[in-house]
């Protein structure tokens, strides 16, 4: 074998040697949790996004109760209460529905806010939730439409 063939053949086998210990099985297998499988939390339904407005404007419930379903927190709370004091100052004949159809992208559920009274148009806006932990919660920007929907600051 000439000196070159040498040269190359161990050459080759550095790379081998060098790429086999690299990208060999231990080391792929070590290094490689941006491949597990990512969770994702199913679409949620109207219901439960009805469900999750509906324990947030309770003030019947705990603070942290209602916290629990907004992104923002308890600190989101001060916005939510002059939101459910409206609710409860609201003509009897006032309702309210979660509307779908629900769109999700990525971790942003989006659906329709429906509110009526008797003797007047009903008014839509969108709503956002995000997914939080596996648990759905009224975004901040859910926050600041519904705000904004009742003529309140964001």
């Amino acid at each position: 074998m000439t000196h070159w063939k040498r040269a190359a053949t161990f050459t080759a086998a550095a790379i081998i040697a060098t790429f086999g210990l690299l990208a060999g099985p231990t080391a792929i297998g070590s290094a490689a949790p941006s491949e597990l499988p990512i969770q994702q939390v199913a679409a949620p339904t109207t219901g439960q996004l009805r469900a999750n407005l509906a324990t947030a404007v309770d003030i019947s419930l705990p603070r942290s109760v209602r916290g629990a379903a907004l992104e923002a927190g308890e600190a989101g709370l001060g916005q939510v209460d002059t939101v459910a004091g409206l609710l409860a100052a609201a003509p009897p004949s006032f309702r309210w529905d979660i509307t779908g159809p629900v769109n999700v992208n990525g971790d942003t559920a989006t659906a329709t806010l429906f509110t009526a009274t008797d003797g007047y148009d009903p008014w839509t806006t969108q709503l956002t939730w995000r997914e939080i932990d596996g648990q759905w919660k009224l975004s901040r920007e859910g926050q600041c439409a519904l705000g904004q929907f009742l003529a309140l600051p964001c």
